[in-house]
C-alpha cells in the first residue's frame, strides 16, 4: 500500500486544527469510590462501558448520586510532546472532578462546576508520554452526573471565549487570478502585475509517479521611458479582473502620460499548452516610452514569440508561448503559424468570441442580481476552465483548484457539483465528459487492505474513487495516521449526478451502456458496505479527519444515491434491481432516524461519542434525506445558528474548547440552501448576499474560508467544483 508524502488532502481542505486530540468515544466507568481506580496498573475490563460524553444517567445508570471513575487511554504524537503545557479540555462536569494523567492528580482538590462553566486543566509536559491514561474522578449530589456535554479532548490552546465578532463587510484580499484553456494554466498577480506558474497541464500529477511541472517560473511586461523601466506596481489600476463570464485577463493601468492595458489567457482554440499575451500602450506622449516581455526559468520545450507593433498613438506588444514535452525542433513554428493566423488583435478578438459563443448556451436562473449573476457567469467561466481537454485518460476531469497548489487533483465532491453546476446551466457536453471520466476511471486500489490487522477493505471492485484522481485516471489517496482516507459518500455522489444527467438530457443509451457497471460497481457497492447496524460502515465523511467514524453525511449521501439507482434501475427496466434498491433506501432511512437524531430532535454528525457534536457539513444530508419542515431539520439548523453562527456566517465546527475556526464558505453556501429549503428566505438571501459580494469583489472567485479576523480569502484558492460549482448549483434547488 503506497503511503503519499503529500499533505493528506483531509487535513489540507478542511484545515482542521492539528492541536486538537478528541477523547470523545467510549470510555471504561464504575461506580464507587478507590484510590486506586487512578493507577495506570489497574485493569478495568470488568468494568462498565459508557460514552462521554454523555450523563450517566441516560446511559442506566438512572437515578444515581455519588462518586464515580472514568477512564480512557489515549496516545499523543511527538508534536504534542515538545510542548511546554498542554490543556485538557473536559466540556461540563456534573459537578465536581479530579482528574489524573498517569496516576498522577491535576488538581491537588476536586473542582466544582457550575452549569455555565465549562471544565480544563493545565497538563504539564512532564506528565504526558506517548502512550497515557486518564482517569476521572467525578461526584455528583444531584441532577445529571458525569462529562455531560463535550468538548472533550487535549489541545495546546486554553479556553477561549465565544464571542460573536463584528460583522465584516464586502472587500478586496484576493489578487491572484488563474487562466487556463483546460490543458494549460498560469496565474497572474495584479498586485505585483506579473504572471507566474506555467504549467502545461491543470492537475498537478499525471500518475503516482509522474509530477506536473512548472515550465516557466515567472514572466511580466516591462515598460521603458528613455530607456529606464517603469514599475507597472507605480501605475495606477483603473479596472483589473477577468473579461466578465471568460477565462480572458484584463488589466487596465495609468500613469500621467498613458494607459497601458494587459490581457492574457490560454487560447480555447488550442489543444496543446499555449498562453498568449497583449500589451497595448496608449496615449499622446508615449514617443519615448517601449515595450518588452520578460519570461524566467524556461525549461527544454518552452518556446517565445514576440512581436512588437505601432500605429499612430497606440503600440502593443503581442507575445505568445507553447510547450512541446518531444522538444521537436520544428515546434517553434506553432508560434509562427499562431501569429501569422491572427493579425493585429484578432487572437483577442477570436478568443471573446469564443467565450462568448459558449455562454450563449449558459442557462441563466430567473432574478438574479447584478452582482450574482455577474458571479455566476465567472463561476461558469472558472469550471471551463478547471476541465480537463486532454485527450483519454484525462479528458473531462476538473480540478479541485489550480496549479502549483498541491490540491490541484479531482475530487469526486469536487466534480459532483461541478457535473450538477454544468447540467443545470446548460452546458450537458461538460457534464458527460464529467462523468465518463469517473465511469472510465481506473478505480479499486483499497479493494482489499488489512490496517492493523483489520480488514478495511471495500471488498469488491469498484468504480467511484473513495478519494480522488490523478490525472491519468487512477485512483489516488492519502494515508494517515488512522489509515487511508476512505469517502463512501461519493458512490451516493454520482449517482445523484447520474439521474440528473439522464433527467436532464434523455440519454438512455449512455444508461444502457454502463448500467451492468453502475448497479454493480455502485450501487452495490453502498449496500454492500452497510453494516449491522444498519449505516454505511465508518469512514473519513465529508473530509473529515482523525479516526473514521459512523458518519451521517455518509449515510444521508449512500440514501440519496440508492432513491436515485431505483430511478436508474427503471429506466432500463431492471425491476428486481428497483426493487432491492428501494428496500435497501428505506432501511437505510430508519437506521438514519434512528441513530442520528439526539434527545433534542438535531442531527448530530457522527455516531460515534458525544449527542451533540456538530459539523456544518450536515447540512448537505439534511437536504437529501429530510423534508422541510422535518422537526430534526429544524432542530439541527437552530444547533448551527446556535454553535456555528460567526461574523457574517458559519464556522464548519463548534468553536467553544477550540481555536475559533475561519468562516467556512462551502458551509455558507448550503447552509444558505438549507434556509432557502425550508422557507427561511430572509436568512437564505442575507448568507447568499454575503458570499456574492465577497466574490464580485474578488474577481469572481470563491475561497474555502473568509478568515476569522478580518473575513479575508483564506485557505484553498479558488476553489472549483466546492466553490464555483456549488454557487451554481446553489440557484437551482437540489
Amino acid at each position: 500500500m503506497k503511503t503519499t508524502k503529500l499533505c493528506s488532502l483531509v487535513v489540507l481542505l478542511i484545515s482542521i486544527a492539528l492541536t486538537d486530540v478528541p477523547l470523545d468515544g467510549d470510555w471504561t466507568f464504575n461506580i464507587g469510590d478507590d484510590s486506586s481506580w487512578a493507577k495506570i496498573e489497574l485493569s478495568d475490563s470488568a468494568w462498565y462501558s459508557i460514552t462521554v460524553p454523555g450523563s450517566w444517567e441516560s446511559q442506566g445508570f438512572v437515578n444515581y448520586d455519588g462518586i464515580a471513575w472514568y477512564r480512557v487511554p489515549f496516545h499523543l504524537n511527538s508534536s504534542y510532546l515538545e510542548k511546554d503545557t498542554l490543556f485538557l479540555h473536559l466540556g461540563k462536569i456534573g459537578t465536581i472532578a479530579r482528574p489524573f494523567i498517569n496516576g498522577v492528580a491535576l488538581a491537588d482538590t476536586m473542582t466544582i462546576f457550575d452549569s455555565s462553566e465549562t471544565a480544563y486543566y493545565k497538563i504539564p509536559s512532564i506528565l504526558a508520554h506517548s502512550e497515557n491514561l486518564l482517569a476521572i474522578k467525578i461526584d455528583n449530589k444531584s441532577g445529571k452526573g458525569g462529562i455531560i456535554s463535550g468538548p472533550v479532548l487535549i489541545s495546546i490552546y486554553g479556553p477561549q471565549r465565544t464571542v460573536k465578532a463584528a460583522e465584516h463587510k464586502a472587500h478586496r484580499s484576493w489578487y491572484k487570478l488563474p487562466f487556463s484553456n483546460g490543458i494549460s494554466a498560469a496565474t497572474y498577480n495584479v498586485k505585483n502585475r506579473n504572471f507566474a506558474n506555467f504549467t502545461p497541464h491543470i492537475f498537478m500529477q499525471y500518475s503516482g509517479s509522474e509530477h506536473t511541472n512548472i515550465v516557466a517560473s515567472s514572466a511580466r511586461t516591462i515598460l521603458f521611458n528613455n530607456r529606464r523601466e517603469v514599475a507597472l506596481t507605480e501605475m495606477e489600476t483603473v479596472s483589473s479582473g477577468y473579461i466578465n463570464g471568460t477565462g480572458i485577463i484584463h488589466h487596465k493601468l495609468r500613469n500621467k502620460d498613458c494607459v497601458l492595458d494587459q490581457y492574457a489567457f490560454s487560447p480555447f482554440t488550442s489543444n496543446s499548452p499555449f498562453w498568449v499575451f497583449f500589451t497595448v500602450l496608449s496615449g499622446n506622449s508615449i514617443g519615448d516610452y517601449a515595450l518588452n516581455f520578460e519570461i524566467d526559468d524556461l525549461v527544454q520545450g518552452m518556446n517565445v514569440g514576440k512581436w512588437s507593433f505601432q500605429e499612430n498613438d497606440r503600440k502593443w506588444l503581442f507575445v505568445v508561448c507553447n510547450y512541446d514535452k518531444t522538444l521537436n525542433p520544428k515546434s517553434y513554428n506553432v508560434i509562427r503559424k499562431y501569429k501569422n493566423e491572427h493579425p493585429g488583435f484578432s487572437a483577442l478578438l477570436k478568443e471573446i468570441g469564443w467565450w462568448k459563443n459558449w455562454q450563449q448556451t449558459t442557462i441563466l436562473p430567473q432574478n438574479l442580481s447584478d452582482t450574482e449573476r455577474s458571479v455566476y457567469l465567472q463561476s461558469l467561466a472558472l469550471l471551463k476552465m478547471a476541465q480537463s481537454r486532454e485527450k483519454f485518460p484525462s479528458r473531462g476531469l476538473v480540478v479541485h483548484t489550480f496549479p502549483p497548489d498541491q490540491m490541484a487533483v479531482a475530487t469526486v465532491p469536487g466534480m459532483s457539483f461541478s457535473i450538477d453546476a454544468f447540467l443545470k446551466s446548460g452546458h450537458f457536453e461538460e457534464a458527460l465528459a464529467a462523468l465518463q471520466f469517473i465511469m472510465n476511471g481506473n478505480s479499486g486500489s483499497l479493494k482489499h487492505y488489512t490496517w492493523s490487522g483489520e480488514n478495511r477493505g471495500i471488498g469488491q471492485n469498484y468504480t467511484v474513487s473513495v478519494n480522488y484522481y490523478h490525472g491519468n485516471g487512477d485512483e489516488a489517496t492519502d494515508t494517515g495516521e488512522f489509515g487511508p482516507i476512505v469517502q463512501l459518500g461519493n458512490f451516493g455522489l454520482l449517482l445523484g449526478n447520474l439521474k440528473q444527467y439522464i433527467e436532464t438530457t434523455d440519454d438512455i443509451r449512455f444508461l444502457e451502456y454502463y448500467w451492468s457497471k453502475i448497479s454493480s460497481e455502485i450501487v452495490d457497492v453502498i449496500i454492500n458496505n452497510i453494516d449491522a447496524g444498519g449505516l454505511v460502515r465508518a469512514d473519513n465523511g465529508f473530509y473529515n479527519g482523525g479516526a473514521p467514524k459512523h458518519y451521517f453525511y455518509s449515510s444521508a449521501s449512500a440514501y440519496r444515491g440508492l432513491v436515485a439507482a431505483v430511478w436508474l434501475a427503471r429506466m432500463v427496466n431492471d425491476e428486481s434491481r428497483a426493487q432491492e434498491y428501494e428496500l435497501a433506501a428505506v432501511a437505510l432511512q430508519n437506521a438514519i432516524e434512528v441513530n442520528f437524531i439526539n434527545e433534542s430532535g438535531a442531527v448530530k454528525s457522527f455516531l460515534e461519542g458525544s449527542e451533540t457534536n456538530i459539523d456544518a457539513a450536515t447540512a448537505l444530508g439534511l437536504l437529501w434525506v429530510f423534508t422541510p419542515q422535518d422537526i430534526s431539520s429544524k432542530e439541527t439548523l437552530a444547533a448551527f445558528e446556535k454553535h456555528l453562527k460567526f461574523n457574517n456566517g458559519f464556522v464548519r465546527f463548534p468553536p467553544e474548547g477550540r481555536r475559533i475556526g475561519d468562516e467556512w464558505v462551502v458551509g455558507n453556501m448550503i447552509i444558505a440552501d438549507l434556509n432557502q429549503y425550508m422557507t427561511n428566505f430572509k436568512k437564505a438571501t442575507s448568507l447568499k448576499n454575503w458570499v456574492s459580494y465577497q466574490a464580485f469583489n474578488n474577481y469572481g472567485l470563491l475561497p474555502e474560508y473568509f478568515s476569522k479576523d478580518g473575513s479575508d480569502y483564506t485557505g484553498t484558492v479558488p476553489l472549483c467544483g466546492l466553490g464555483a460549482g456549488i454557487y451554481v448549483t446553489s440557484f437551482g434547488g437540489e
